[in-house]
């Protein structure tokens, strides 16, 4: 396990019951249609969903305030088949790796519960995002229309992406780093 004692370090654990509110901020902090605490926790009560939350070290904070929530990844596990239901990084901690972070364990963690591949579906002009996505492994295998609603009403396009999580994580998943508190 990973002791967080030092200014900018990440941690990445499973998200419990006492996490679901400060998920729901920084969802909401990505997003212009941002989810519920109720949405969230319905997503992780059902079965093999799960959550990760990436939390940075701030010296200027004490205790367990001292460990600010800045990401999430938001999956479910299916048999043989897993889906990213949502990830992000709150605005002012983007561009230091944090999804990448997050993406790597939330693939490791659906492989060790036996997933095979990963989908997902990410705006067609969210070009940062495919990015990331490709660079773990990720291909483009459909296109949804009008799949995203914006607050004004207007709809955008989805491709719907996949993985092979043999291929991207290779068959010996490492461990989430940090500490996991909901065991």
């Amino acid at each position: 396990m990973l002791a967080l004692n030092r200014p900018g370090q990440v941690s990445i654990k499973t998200v419990g019951p006492f996490d679901i509110g400060r998920v729901a901020r920084l969802h909401r902090s990505c997003f212009a249609e941002g989810w519920s605490r109720g949405d969230l926790a319905h997503l992780l009560a059902t079965p093999g969903g799960f959550g990760l939350i990436a939390r940075l070290f701030d010296r200027k904070l004490a205790g367990i305030d001292a460990m600010r929530g800045v990401g999430f990844a938001i999956c479910r596990v299916t048999g043989s088949e897993s889906e990213l239901l949502s990830i992000g990084v709150s605005p002012a901690y983007r561009r230091r790796g944090i999804a990448c972070s997050l993406l790597r364990v939330a693939m490791e963690r659906c492989l060790l519960a036996g997933a095979r591949s990963m989908f997902l579906e990410v705006a067609t002009d969210n070009v940062a995002a495919q990015k990331l996505y490709e660079a773990h492994g990720f291909q483009r295998v459909g296109l949804r229309p009008d799949y995203y609603q914006h607050a004004d009403g207007s709809r955008s396009n989805a491709y719907t992406m996949r993985c092979d999580l043999y291929r991207s994580c290779g068959t010996a998943p490492a461990v989430e780093t940090g500490r996991d508190e909901t065991r």
